[in-house]
This record gives C-alpha cells, structure tokens and sequence, in this order.
C-alpha cells in the first residue's frame, strides 16, 4: 500500500507574525528614543543647564507613559475582561504601545499626573472597549494625546515644549506655533530662529519628545517598509501630498522650496506618516484604500494647519480618517477590479489639493520678502533702551548708522557712514531729525537733494530698522505693538493679538496714569466677541491696573483670555514708559 503525505502548503502564514512585526517597531522607535535622550537630557546636562534628574528624565518620563499603559491593560483583562491567563494574553496585546506612542508624541513638560491619566485613557478608553488589539477603530495613543490637549491644554505652560538647554536659546515654543501666529510666515520668522533646514532634518529642533528627527522617521519608513511591517503608500501619498499643497502656497507667496521642506520637516509629520498614520488596525488594507487615505491626510492637515486655530493638523486628520477606512477599503475592494470605481475620489482629491493651495495661498497677505541690501551688524539692549548698528548698500556704497530706540521709538541716529559731502549734506539738512519724528511713516520723508542716493538707502536702513524693533520689543510671540502716540496726558496703544481664530484682533487702548480709559476695537472676525460684549467684559478693564480678579467669560474662554493678556501687556508698557518722568 503507498504511503501518502500532507504537507503544509506555502501559504500558511507563521504563527509568531504579528509579534515579529512589533518586534520589528520597536528597533525601529529605538533610535529615536535614544535620539529624545540625547536631545532632552545628555545634551542639556552637557551644557549645564540641567542636573541629574533633568539628565534621565527624558526615560523617566517615557517609563512613566509605557508603565501606565501597561498596568492599565493588565487590570482590565484581569477584573474587567477576567481573563485567566493574563500572561498570555497580555503578551498577545502588545499592551506597553499605546503609552510608549502617547509619551514620544507629547511635549516634554506635560505634567505627569495628565501623563498617566492620558495613558489610562488611551489604553481604556482607545484600546480596551473596542475589544482590545486589533478592534480598535481609533489609534490609542492619538485618543489619549487628544483627551489631553482637550481636558489639561490650559495647565500647559508656554515652555511646555522646551528643554532645558532650549528655554535659554529660543523665545519660541514650536516651529509650527510661529505659522499660527504669522499666517504663512517668511523664512526668519519659521526657519531662522531654530537654524536651518538641516536643523529640522536631524531634529534639533523643538517639539514633542519623539516627534522632531525627520532623519531618524525616514530610516524607520524604509527599514518598516522593507520588513512589510507598514504599508509605504500611506506615508509615501501623506507626506507627498502636503509638500504639492504647501509647494503652491509658497508659490502664490513667492517662497522658495524651503516653505514646502519646512512644512513637512515641522509638527511632527514625518513621525505621524510613518508610525501613527500606518498603524494595521486602524488604516486601509487595500492598495487603492491606502493611497486615498494618504491623500485625504495629507488634505485635512494643510486644512488644519491654516484655517483652523490650532497649528497642528497630523493628530486630527489622523483620526478623522480613521472613521473612513471602513469606506476606503470598500472603494479599494471594487478598484482592484475597476479602477474607474474609485476615479471620483481621486478626482475629488486631486481637485481638493489645486484648490485648498490656490484658496489658502491667496487668502492671506503676501509676505514681503527680506531687504537683501540691509543687514544688522550689532544689536544689544541697555536697560529699557535697544541700541541697532546696521548697514544698507546704497549706490555710492554702503550706508552705516548706530540707531537707538526705547519703549517710545526711535530716541537718537548717528551716521556713521559715509563721511563725504553726500554724509555732510544730510547732516546739514537735518535729515535724521526727520527721520526720527517720522514715528514708523517713513514715506512722507522726502530725500535730500543733492544726495539724493544715500539718503534714499539711509531711510531705508532706519525702516528696516524700524520693521526689526517693532518685532522684537514685545517678549509675548502673539502680541504685536503697531502703534504709540501721545494725546495730551493720555497714552494711546494700537495693538494686534492672536485670539480665537487665525486672524488676530485688533484694538486701540487709551491710558491714563497705568489705567485704561478706553477700549476701541477696530477689528475682530472672531465670533465670540459678541459673547464679551453681552458680559460687559471690557468695562472691566476700565479705570484699573490690577486685573488678577478678572475671570475669563464661560463660552468665550481664549477670547477673553486672549483680551486680558494684551490688555496686561499694555499696562506693563506704560509702566515701563519714561513718559510721566518727563
């Protein structure tokens, strides 16, 4: 009789498949959990700006989440799930992912007690109810970051990003915070004041505790990619997309191709591409599915970006699409048969992506590009007083003078160069006397006949001047001083703050002896202001320079926040004023 044989066939999958696949996570999150050390707490430590504890505190903090979650999940299966072997079935759960995720995706300085209660929810409430892993609809770790913004946002200092070598060297929380506060920006206000574009590729640059290493996300995309742990169109289409969007908005303004780098080398977007965006319970599973759900993510961030308040899109768009994927792989499934299936959506994205870059690129004012022929040569503060050496390349060569401003103005210029009879004839018709009353309106000064060059590239080098101090005199990012004058005894501010939405206010503040008399608003889109108006909220401020006991008005929370903050800072100005030693 002939012996027979079952053999098992090739497709049979390894038993140990999903766990070589977090196996294969995990080396890829290492260097960046080593970069994060290095980052937040040996370089710090280094530079003495740090002790021991601020040293490790960045695995202490990363401990902490992991740790979180993980006891979280086992006390759910044990007294909730009763599960009888919870060794084995936490094993299968992988349960330490959602908080190791939730801490490198959060800032450095968040309290740890909203830490482990992020942890709590991202696990629970993420993961847990759903049935556990592999039947959640939404990324855990995104669920607990969002609960924490949502609930603990105003517990958050303005440092809250920074470390401690970072809270020295940069006035700036996050390179994206300055997109909310410049609209779309210009290169010295995103990408000079935290270096250059290499800076936001290596990661040294600041943000959440994992999020700004665009090298180290794109090693983990191909290393991922390579070993089929995550699917390569999601990341490849999001990050893609982005860059075609912002790459026409920068167009529109006239940016270079730094304007789409830095977009997609900022806010944590390589880092959500690569790990949040392909997690395989919560993303498509079908090709076409996978390049639409790029597409769309990459869609809904730049709508985030710049028409929302809130200058981060990748945590929203992220889980917005998560609510779809059911959809997109039902339009996948029937494409891979029919392509013409899905031709509509890719359409409606294609069509979206001309659209919203034309839309947002016309929609805010152009930025004027730097003066090439200005530039700063000293800068230093003395007491209440700014003092500027800078230069301008005039016709007959370059124009030197030494400016020096106060809170008020410009107090004194000095020509320095040049010293000729071009230098002479300014000299003799007062020129920089009028200059100096002009109070920022450069262009009712005429130019000086008979040198009529330099005095042309010397007006031009105190309005640039001018431009700088005007951007640099208030510590506060989203507060702007555009205009000071004197009404007899009564001190008039004109200034701009960031509110509700993207655009900011605008007032005019009336102070008399450190008290406001009036408030004028000349302009304010934001909706809740007529909130402030029922509650009498400005009255409040009248006739005081003590404002602690003013409370913010409930439904109109940031606008009356934002409204106190400028009007503190307008205070503190006329404080700080020489004006009543006159």
């Amino acid at each position: 009789m002939q012996e027979s044989f079952i053999k098992k066939g090739p497709f049979i999958r390894g038993k140990n498949r999903t766990t070589k696949m977090m196996f294969h996570l995990l080396l890829a999150l290492l260097p960046i959990i080593f970069f994060t050390f290095y980052k937040n707490g040996i370089y710090p430590f280094m530079q003495k700006k740090t002790d021991m504890l601020g040293l490790f505190y960045p695995l202490i903090f990363l401990f902490i989440s992991t740790s979180t979650s993980f006891i979280s999940e086992v006390l759910y299966a044990k007294f909730v799930l009763k599960k009888e072997n919870v060794r084995e079935y936490i094993y299968h759960s992988f349960s330490f992912f959602p908080g190791l995720f939730l801490g490198l995706i959060l800032p450095l300085h968040t309290p740890i007690g909203v830490v482990i209660l992020g942890a709590i929810f991202a696990t629970i409430i993420g993961k847990m109810i759903y049935g556990g892993f592999g039947h959640n609809i939404f990324n855990p770790a995104l669920v607990g970051r969002l609960f924490i913004i949502t609930c603990y946002a105003a517990t958050f200092s303005s440092n809250v990003y920074l470390n401690p070598y970072e809270v020295d060297t940069i006035t700036s929380a996050t390179p994206l915070t300055n997109v909310s506060l410049q609209e779309v920006g210009s290169y010295e206000t995103l990408v000079a004041p935290y270096g250059n574009l290499v800076d936001f590729f290596i990661g040294t640059i600041p943000g959440a505790v994992g999020e700004t290493s665009s090298l180290l996300c794109l090693l983990a995309f191909f290393y991922l990619s390579f070993k089929k742990v995550i699917k390569w169109k999601i990341p490849f289409f999001y990050v893609l997309t982005v860059f075609i969007i912002t790459t026409i908005i920068g167009n529109i303004q006239g940016f270079g191709i730094w304007y789409p780098l830095f977009q997609i080398l900022s806010g944590g977007l390589m880092f959500g591409a690569v790990f949040m965006a392909t997690d395989p319970v919560t993303s498509p599973t079908t090709p076409i599915g996978q390049i639409l759900y790029g597409l769309f993510l990459g869609i809904l961030t730049v709508i985030f970006r710049f028409l929302t308040p809130f200058p981060e899109g990748v945590l929203t768009s992220i889980l917005t699409m998560n609510l779809f994927v059911f959809i997109l792989d039902k339009v996948g499934a029937q494409a891979r048969f029919n392509f013409g299936r899905s031709l509509v959506f890719f359409v409606i994205a294609w069509g979206l992506m001309i659209e919203m870059g034309i839309y947002i690129g016309t929609s805010f004012e152009k930025v004027p590009e730097s003066d090439s022929k200005y530039q700063i040569l000293s800068k230093e503060k003395v007491g209440q007083k700014t003092i500027y050496e800078a230069s301008y390349q005039g016709n007959y060569g370059p124009v030197r003078a030494k400016i020096t401003f106060d809170t008020k103005g410009i107090v004194s210029i000095e020509l320095l160069e040049p010293n000729d009879q071009y230098g002479k004839k300014i000299k003799e018709e007062r020129y920089l006397d009028r200059l100096k009353n002009a109070n920022g309106d450069f262009s009712s000064v005429d130019t000086v006949s008979g040198a009529t060059f330099t005095s042309n590239a010397l007006k031009s080098l105190v309005e640039n001047t001018w431009k700088d101090f005007k951007k640099e005199d208030i510590p506060v990012s989203d507060f702007h001083l555009l205009d000071q004058r004197d009404d007899g005894d009564v001190h008039i501010y004109t200034i701009s703050k960031k509110g509700f939405y993207q655009e900011p206010f605008a007032l005019e503040v009336h102070v008399f002896e450190n008290q406001i008399i009036d408030i004028i608003v000349l302009k304010a889109k934001d909706s809740y202001w007529y909130k402030l108006e029922e509650e009498k909220y400005f009255e409040k401020f009248i006739g005081t320079d003590n404002f602690q006991n003013i409370d913010t008005v409930s439904g109109a929370t940031i606008s009356s926040k934002a409204l106190k903050e400028a009007l503190e800072k307008v205070i503190q100005l006329d404080k700080e004023s020489d004006f009543y030693e006159e």
